[in-house]
């Protein structure tokens, strides 16, 4: 069966990322068995792809993107060829924030979560932190069923100046709805209703350190355990989750170091499937991390640190098959693919290098041969 990979990628320049060098969503084929991708088609008409989620039962991809002249970000909807990997726009739904920066699906696919950074407010624009959208049963995405603000501030003046929701990431119950917000250091729970609903469950929610910047989620397969990278002060964090409340505690932390001096600034996280093993984009320092989770405590042991291939390393992606991993090197117009050790939990020097301009963010999508 064909599998592809779709890259995001920026298209246009902006303060808060850079030069821009892409063109759309590139659609890749790989190869599991080499780890080689292929370049076979580009979707145009698209701009600044910053997040992509695949829903494969459906044969759908939802992009997260910005429209020239409108006051907020939007999520567009495409369905997928299986044969070709090639994108047919179907809609577009606005996310009631500015620079929004994440999605996800809800376990049983019936809502997509999106989390706005807000980044720039201008004006009389709207500033929502996240948005719950109905999923119809073509794909498609009704308007939003639940809209939430955050409010406050954070020790860090420019980073933290107010609310900015970086992710929103449902647990594998479909009960709970997780945001994490840089600006307020929390991790921010609401009760999932049955029509889509946000209700604040403020006793769950987890405070971190102050100025520490929480950025990207990641559960284990049941749930019980959820695993937290910070951008600001670079930190990987081991909660376990109470199951019933959604509330955590954390079990450990693991401060990444700068290994030459420089800045270190984590962007994403990835759990392999056995839950075992950990991986982090370490942008700045241009790294990759490698961390184990012990079964039994959550506590984490670093299993290596590489060079990512690129400059600014952003999203990273595990094949289907585990057997790799890919790296979107936003600024040097490249993702990296490594073969991935099972046992060790380390990577492989560089299997390839592929050009591809200012990607942001990389999804897989397998479909049954017929």
């Amino acid at each position: 069966m064909p599998i592809f990979a779709f890259a995001g990628s920026l298209t246009r320049p902006a303060p808060n990322y850079g030069d821009a060098n892409g063109r759309g969503i590139s659609t890749l084929g790989f190869d599991d068995a080499t780890g080689r991708l292929e370049p076979l088609l580009l979707t145009g008409g698209i701009d600044d792809a910053s997040w992509l989620t695949v829903d494969a039962p459906r044969r759908r991809l939802h992009a997260i993107c910005e429209v020239e002249g409108a006051d907020q970000s939007a999520v567009t909807t495409f369905a997928i060829d299986p044969a070709t990997g090639g994108l047919t726009r179907l809609g577009q739904q606005p996310t009631g924030g500015q620079t929004a920066c994440h999605a996800s699906l809800t376990p049983d696919a019936r809502f997509l979560a999106v989390a706005n950074y807000n980044a720039g407010v201008p004006p009389g624009a709207p500033d929502g932190a996240g948005r719950v959208f109905p999923i119809e049963a073509d794909g498609t995405l009704s308007p939003a069923a639940a809209s939430v603000m955050q409010r406050g501030s954070g020790p860090n003046p420019t980073r933290q100046e107010r609310s900015h929701a970086h992710c929103a990431m449902p647990s594998p119950d479909g009960r709970y709805i997780y945001i994490t917000d840089l600006g307020l250091d929390r991790i921010v729970v609401y009760a999932l209703g049955a029509h889509g609903s946000l209700t604040h469950q403020i006793s769950s929610d987890f405070n971190t350190a102050p100025g520490i910047g929480p950025r990207h989620l990641v559960f284990s397969r049941d749930g019980r355990r959820l695993f937290m990278i910070s951008e600001l002060i670079p930190t990987v964090l081991s909660l376990s989750v109470d199951p019933e409340t959604g509330a955590m505690t954390e079990q450990d932390r693991f401060d990444i170091a700068s290994l030459d001096g420089g800045v270190v600034q984590p962007a994403g996280i990835i759990r392999t499937a056995d839950d075992r093993f950990l991986f982090a984009s370490l942008r700045q320092s241009e790294e990759i991390l490698g961390l184990e989770v012990d079964a039994a405590s959550g506590r984490l042991r670093q299993t290596g640190r590489w060079p990512s291939g690129g400059k600014t390393p952003r999203d990273l992606e595990l094949s289907p098959s585990g057997r790799h991993l890919l790296v979107a090197n936003q600024d040097s117009d490249n993702i990296t693919v490594f073969a991935v050790d099972a046992v060790t939990g380390t990577l492989s020097a560089p299997i390839q290098q592929l050009p591809v301009g200012t990607p942001m963010t990389i999804k897989f999508a397998v479909f049954p041969t017929a």
